[in-house]
């Protein structure tokens, strides 16, 4: 496992209860004490998504990523601390096991239609702009449900700059997408594009969805491994990784579109 695979698998909230750093999280990221000697600063790593498990400190400007840290802090080389955090691998355990109870007014606007989107569609999926003040507002909100159909959160996606926006409990490597209404039987669409895959489903195809993350997780090859056969639908720069993923994985059948 080379060092980028090994900083998508590491579970960053364990790995900093191993190396013995307090932390605060805060969202997608934890917030603990800058590991230069020198600086007083609160430096702040990622926990999912694009650039995680590297960190950043915007006093002293110092940055680097959870094995440096782990070396630092440990005393240890390079291939002792990625031995080391093997133990902190990203597991299920964080998994939301009650239902939702939060339901938003959601309306259908023109920037979900420009997105080819109808609002019957919508409806079903229950995807629109949640009315009032929330922390989604500005945002085109999903509802997510996990494997068994439960709904676990909603997702957003700002208008303005397409960011992500998601209460703390969710951890989007632990679900894809729509998963729950597949049949594994079927061929299964995937796509890291929220619109895309709402897009496909209302044209008739299973397609399921990561949230948006530059890689699969493991718990989200792990649901992928129920299916006979999955097609990806995603940009050039994301087919090689996904390949690589998919081969060591040993998936049935997989191909891109």
């Amino acid at each position: 496992m080379n060092y980028k695979e090994t900083l998508k698998s590491i579970d960053t909230e364990k790995a900093l209860v191993l190396i013995g750093i307090e932390f605060e999280s805060q969202g997608a990221y934890a917030k603990f004490a800058c590991p230069r000697p020198d600086c007083d600063g609160k430096a702040a790593i990622k926990e999912y998504g694009d650039k995680k498990n590297l960190y950043y400190c915007p006093k002293c400007k110092s940055s680097g990523h959870i094995i440096c840290l782990t070396m630092k802090t440990k005393g240890l080389g390079w291939s002792d601390a990625n031995e080391f955090l093997l133990k902190a691998r990203s597991s299920n355990a964080k998994r939301i096991t009650e239902e939702l109870n939060i339901k938003y007014e959601l309306f259908y606007n023109d920037f979900i239609k420009a997105k080819g989107i109808d609002e019957e569609m919508c409806k079903l999926l229950e995807i629109g702009v949640p009315k009032g003040k929330t922390m989604l507002a500005g945002s085109v909100a999903f509802a997510v449900r996990d494997a068994k159909g439960m709904k676990v959160a909603y997702y957003g996606i700002k208008m303005k700059d397409s960011k992500p926006v998601f209460h703390n409990s969710f951890n989007p490597e632990l679900y894809l997408y729509n998963f729950c209404n597949i049949d594994f039987s079927e061929p299964v669409y995937f796509t890291n594009d929220m619109f895309r895959c709402v897009y496909n489903v209302e044209n008739g195809r299973q397609c399921v969805c990561n949230f948006g993350l530059p890689y699969l997780s493991d718990a989200q090859i792990e649901l992928l491994h129920l299916t006979d056969r999955i097609i990806f639908l995603v940009d050039e720069p994301l087919v090689k990784l996904l390949a690589i993923q998919m081969a060591e994985n040993k998936m049935n059948y997989f191909r891109f579109e």
